[in-house]
């Protein structure tokens, strides 16, 4: 079975609410060596950290058209513990009512992620905490124009505006700003 990585950060953190931008990265190692990557990104109105999260989970598990391992890199401890403790699966069976009684929030997304698990016959695993992407996301992130349509393609120069800020530090970047 393949492997493959999924690199998630957002504009968001925690419950707050607003419009928030999220990115994925897709990287799968091929035969020869060389690691095949694609990027997507998408912007939502009225989105938390959680559902940004699962949007780019969701659309990143229904690109690939083959089963493979997949490991989840995303800050979102929340996610990330939902799916190493197979909580959607137990959730599904409970007709999205957790253990308290209420109902699950964002359940059409892991209704659609679980999905994707099952038509493909994924593994899927997550890793919490910053990744190897988190402090490109983080810089990146609010200075993208993200499309609504998560299957557009980001264009390289739209992340990489140029390499004039590069090596200040990031406290010092100041967006919008030369």
């Amino acid at each position: 079975m393949k492997t493959a990585e999924i690199y998630i950060g957002t504009t968001l953190r925690g419950s707050a609410k607003g419009v928030g931008k999220g990115i994925y990265i897709m990287q799968c190692r091929m035969a020869d060596g060389r690691v095949h990557e694609k990027k997507a990104a998408v912007e939502i109105d009225g989105a938390t950290e959680s559902r940004l999260v699962l949007y780019c989970l969701r659309d990143s598990l229904a690109r690939f058209q083959y089963a493979c391992e997949v490991t989840v890199y995303t800050e979102s401890t929340h996610i990330a513990a939902a799916i190493n403790n197979r909580w959607p699966e137990t959730w599904r069976e409970k007709e999205w009512i957790n253990s308290k009684g209420a109902k699950i929030k964002d359940s059409g997304l892991w209704r659609d992620i679980l999905w994707h698990l099952e038509d493909t016959g994924h593994i899927l695993k997550a890793a919490a905490g910053r990744h190897d992407f988190s402090i490109w996301m983080r810089v990146n992130l609010p200075r993208l124009y993200a499309p609504r349509d998560i299957f557009g393609e980001v264009d390289e120069t739209s992340l990489n505006p140029g390499n004039d800020w590069i090596g200040r530090r990031i406290g010092e970047i100041g967006y919008g700003r030369e």
